[in-house]
C-alpha cells in the first residue's frame, strides 16, 4: 500500500485495525501519521490519539491500549515507532490480528521490517503494509516534484534534476530542501534553475562529481578550487575514498558499455550500477573522457596518494594538491 492509499483509507470506513508503516522515508511517514491523527474526532483527540514508547516484552501493553474502547466516537489511534520487540512480542501481535478491536487503529512505524516473521506475513497478506521506502531511480524525480506540489510550489523536470544533482539522492535531505525553497518562494511560486544554484549547496557527492568533471576537461585550476572547498570541512582521508569510488564507478560504466557493445548505456542500466538515472546520464560523458589506460593510471595515483597520506610526513593538503595536478597532467598527455 502506498502512503497516498493509506491516507485515503485511514480516514474512511474501510480503515483497518492495524497498519505497519515501513521504510523510514520521514516525509511520507509524517504525512501518514498526520492523516491518522486527523481521522480522530477533533473534540476527543486528547483521549483517542496516543503515541507511546514501548520496550521489549511490552506487546501486551500495546494490545491492552488497542483493546480500550474509544472515548465516544471511533476511531482511537495508538501509534508507536521502532519498538524493540522480541519474536514473542510479534507473535502476540499476530494473535491479536485474529480478533482485533475494529474501533482502534494500531500504527507501528518501523525503519526495517523482518518479513520472515508470522506477524509481518499476516500484515502483508492483509494489505496493511504501508510502503514508505525512500524513492529511487526514476521515481525520485516524480516524488520530489510531488513534495513541492504538496507545498503549493511548482517544480519542473529540469530544476528537479538539478536539485537532485546538487543535494544528492537522500530523500530526507531533498525533503528538507523542498521545505526551505517552498518557504522562500511561498505558495504559488515556481522553482527555477537559478534559484536552485543559488540556494542549494553542493552535497559531498556533487563536489566529488565537480572535481572529477573539472579534471576530465583539464580545468586543473577549478579542480583545485573544488578540492580546497572540500578540505575546508573535511580531512583528506575522508575525501580521497569517495574520489576513488567515483573513478571505480567510471571504470564500471566503461566495462558495462564494452560488454554490451555500446558507447552510451540506456537509463534502465542505472539500477545495475546502483545509480540514479540522472547521475548515470551525467557520469557517462565523464567516463568517455577517460581512456582505459588513464583510468588505470589514475587509480594507481590515487593508491599512491592514500599511502602517502597514511605514511608520509608531507602536509596532507600538499599531497592532495599534487594528486590533482598529476591527474590533470596525465589526461593532457593522453590527448583528451
Amino acid at each position: 500500500m502506498s502512503p497516498e492509499d493509506f491516507i485515503k483509507e485511514v480516514k474512511s470506513e474501510a480503515r483497518r485495525p492495524l497498519y505497519v508503516i515501513g521504510g523510514g522515508e520521514m516525509s511520507a511517514v509524517s504525512r501518514c501519521l498526520q492523516a491518522a491523527e486527523e481521522a480522530v474526532e477533533a473534540s476527543f483527540k486528547d483521549f483517542n490519539h496516543q503515541i507511546i514508547n514501548l520496550e521489549a516484552g511490552q506487546a501486551r501493553r500495546l494490545v491492552g491500549e488497542a483493546s480500550t474502547r474509544p472515548f465516544f466516537v471511533p476511531p482511537r489511534v495508538v501509534a508507536t515507532k521502532n519498538p524493540p520487540f522480541s519474536g514473542d512480542d510479534w507473535n502476540h501481535l499476530a494473535d491479536y490480528l485474529d480478533s482485533p478491536n475494529d474501533d482502534t487503529i494500531i500504527l507501528i512505524v518501523l525503519d526495517k521490517v523482518d518479513s520472515r516473521l508470522k506477524f509481518f506475513k499476516k500484515v502483508k497478506s492483509a494489505g496493511a503494509m504501508v510502503d514508505c521506502d525512500p524513492p529511487k531511480g526514476a521515481a525520485l524525480r516524480k516524488w520530489l516534484i510531488e513534495e513541492f506540489r504538496a507545498r503549493g510550489v511548482t517544480l519542473a523536470n529540469g530544476p528537479a534534476d538539478l536539485l537532485i544533482e546538487r543535494a544528492g539522492t537522500d530523500a530526507s535531505v531533498l525533503a528538507g530542501e523542498a521545505e526551505k525553497l517552498s518557504l522562500f518562494l511561498g505558495e504559488g511560486g515556481a522553482v527555477s534553475a537559478a534559484l536552485v544554484k543559488e540556494m542549494v549547496s553542493l552535497a559531498l557527492e556533487a563536489k566529488d562529481f565537480a572535481l572529477v568533471e573539472a579534471l576530465g576537461r583539464q580545468d586543473v585550476s577549478y579542480a583545485l578550487a573544488t578540492l580546497m572547498e572540500h578540505l575546508t570541512t573535511e580531512q583528506p582521508l575522508q575525501v580521497l575514498p569517495r574520489i576513488v569510488s567515483y573513478f571505480r564507478l567510471m571504470l564500471r560504466i566503461k566495462t558495462r558499455q564494452s560488454s554490451m557493445g555500446l558507447t552510451r548505456l540506456p537509463k534502465d542500466e542505472a539500477g545495475r550500477l546502483g545509480m540514479h538515472p540522472y547521475a548515470l546520464e551525467k557520469t557517462q560523458p565523464q567516463a568517455a573522457r577517460w581512456p582505459w589506460q588513464s583510468l588505470a593510471e589514475a587509480l594507481s595515483l590515487l593508491e599512491d596518494a592514500h599511502r602517502d597520506l597514511v605514511t608520509s610526513a608531507a602536509p596532507p593538503q600538499m599531497i592532495m594538491e599534487n594528486l590533482s595536478l598529476r591527474l590533470g597532467i596525465m589526461l593532457k598527455a593522453a590527448g583528451r
